[in-house]
């Protein structure tokens, strides 16, 4: 959904320091950027809720002493399609990845200040401060949370039905599993979602804004390095959309497969056997 944002970036790379008419420049491309913006608002949907992490952790514990790993590894379990590692691999960098999308309020609080800006102060037209190390560090970031995550993931697998022995390496894996999830689902649902709306909005009005000032004739002498803040700030914050967008449906498609393999591992644990206990192997 960032290709046309991904476009008039490279244009602006390109012609930003080289062109004698940047207002031009920035009237071909501020339709554009709204339009590559506006696109992103349905990513984030104020109306969806977190998948709850309903796992009942103190039976579980209670149940699982006592049973020997070996018999309980074949039972079923759940994974994120294609997860080729074990919950805790998957979760450590997931972790990470969790801890930089939650920074997505801040990172358009940056864009819509710098926007406001250029709307109120009328010689911020003429800045030449961008540094591109803050937006290059934000693409950093992503690529090395993707790589992580990708690593974690068999290509090509839409597999999902996995083993007990596949998801925890040990009976005492299941605590760290619990706490890893419940943080996860808790970090990623402090970000308030109306919020992040309501930052997109404010974006949207702000590049209204500017072109009706640029209709006006008011930014004829803006300056290289503010049409190319205004671009590759728009690119670089609708891809840290688009990658917290990402994160948040893979902590709710993990906190479901934790949740329906702890599931499992409770019915098989409470089914009785002959002797009126659970599943055969307690003690072993």
């Amino acid at each position: 959904m960032t290709t046309l944002l991904e476009n008039q970036r490279q244009v602006v790379a390109l012609e930003a320091f080289n062109l004698a008419d940047i207002t031009g420049l920035l009237h071909r491309i501020i339709p554009a950027v709204r339009q590559g913006l506006g696109d992103l608002a349905a990513l984030v949907s104020p109306g969806e809720r977190p998948v709850a992490f309903s796992a009942d952790q103190k039976q579980f514990l209670a149940l699982l002493a006592g049973y020997n790993y070996v018999t309980l590894s074949p039972l079923p379990a759940r994974v994120p399609q294609g997860l080729k590692v074990p919950y805790l691999v998957y979760a450590a960098a997931l972790s990470e990845a969790v801890s930089h999308a939650t920074a997505i309020l801040d990172e358009l609080s940056r864009y819509t200040l710098f926007l406001g800006q250029l709307v109120t102060s009328a010689d911020f037209q003429f800045s030449a401060q961008y540094n591109p190390d803050y937006y290059g560090g934000l693409h950093r970031q992503r690529d090395e949370d993707n790589l992580k995550l990708g690593e974690c993931f068999q290509a090509g697998s839409t597999k999902t039905d996995r083993t007990y022995a596949d998801v925890v390496s040990r009976n005492a894996d299941w605590k760290a599993v619990f706490e890893v999830t419940s943080r996860l689902a808790a970090e990623i649902s402090r970000v308030d979602r109306t919020l992040i709306q309501k930052k997109i909005d404010e974006s949207l009005h702000l590049l209204g804004v500017i072109e009706k000032k640029i209709a006006r004739r008011e930014l004829e002498g803006i300056s290289p390095e503010v049409v190319t803040e205004l671009s590759e700030g728009a690119y670089q914050i609708a891809s840290q959309l688009e990658m917290y967008s990402t994160i948040w449906y893979k902590v709710q498609t993990f906190v479901t497969a934790v949740n329906f393999s702890t599931q499992v591992v409770l019915r098989a644990l409470q089914l009785p056997d002959g002797d009126g206990h659970g599943m055969q192997g307690k003690g072993a």
